[in-house]
């Protein structure tokens, strides 16, 4: 294993930089730094990402709770092959459809193969209590909000 020494001057150098970082986050509001939702939006407009509120952020906390058990895609066998691939299954939605904002768009048209009264029924056997259509809610939701351009825009 290799190892490095820390130097002095690595060290003075790492501190200024700290030390500079920390000046400038103090310092930038007071000067019209930049800050707030406006600026978030901007920042993240292009990577598709926007902004979540406190109850979006707590339906992603609790979607997180899916402990991949797979009880939730039993019966979904049909509804699988009948979306010619598009719907891999509840389980799939809670676990990996879910968890990355810039694809809502695709995760969308996998939500669309199930209905929220078959969420409804669904839901009760999960051990972790996920809420899945709200879930599937807030994927729909922000997926209109961050519509991929189409290649004749």
């Amino acid at each position: 294993m290799l190892t490095i020494a820390p130097t002095p001057v690595g060290r003075a150098y790492a501190l200024v930089i700290l030390a500079w970082s920390l000046l400038r986050t103090l310092v930038a509001p007071l000067f019209g730094g930049r800050r707030g939702l406006s600026d978030f939006r901007r920042s993240y407009a292009a990577d598709r990402l926007p902004p979540v509120s406190t109850g979006e952020r707590a339906v992603l906390l609790r979607a997180g709770a899916c402990l991949a058990c797979g009880l939730c895609d039993v019966g979904e066998g049909a509804a699988m092959a009948r979306s010619g691939g598009v719907y891999a299954g509840v389980m799939d939605l809670m676990l990996a459809s879910s968890r990355n904002m810039p694809d809502y768009d695709a995760a969308a048209a996998s939500f669309d193969a199930v209905t929220d009264e078959r969420l409804a029924e669904i839901e009760p056997r999960c051990p972790a209590r996920v809420p899945m259509r709200a879930v599937a809610a807030l994927v729909r939701a922000k997926a209109a909000q961050v519509k991929r351009p189409t290649r004749d825009a």
